[in-house]
């Protein structure tokens, strides 16, 4: 902690992460958040929510280390989007639960892939 770091944030929320921007910055020791809609290369990559998150220090990055992280993270929401769309292929489960419940699992499933989708660009990225 005592190598300060920038942060950059693809957040498309970015009022949410004004919130707790100073707090992250002094736990870290950010000397710069911005957000942006670019790819930083030669980053740490975070995947928190629907934001992504770019960690730049000088210091040597561990990438098999993070592509660890990220596969294992990737084959859980794999697993769990799995889950979903055959719950969601079910027609008696279709017919009989609640609409409410029904559109749920349709927002969990859009949610998994959306996450899906960037912990593989993120895996990209790493090369």
């Amino acid at each position: 902690n005592k190598d300060a770091v920038e942060i950059y944030c693809t957040a498309q929320e970015q009022a949410e992460w004004e919130i707790i921007r100073p707090l992250l910055s002094k736990q870290v020791n950010a000397s710069a958040f911005s957000f942006t809609t670019d790819t930083i290369a030669n980053a740490i990559q975070l995947v928190v929510g629907s934001a992504k998150l770019y960690i730049k220090s000088e210091q040597a990055i561990d990438t098999s280390a993070q592509r660890k992280t990220i596969e294992d993270e990737l084959a859980y929401y794999e697993g769990f989007l799995a889950s979903v769309e055959k719950k969601l292929s079910n027609e008696k489960f279709v017919q009989n639960a609640k609409a409410e419940v029904v559109e749920m699992e349709k927002k969990k499933q859009h949610d998994a892939q959306q996450k899906i989708a960037m912990l593989k660009e993120s895996l990209a990225n790493l090369g």
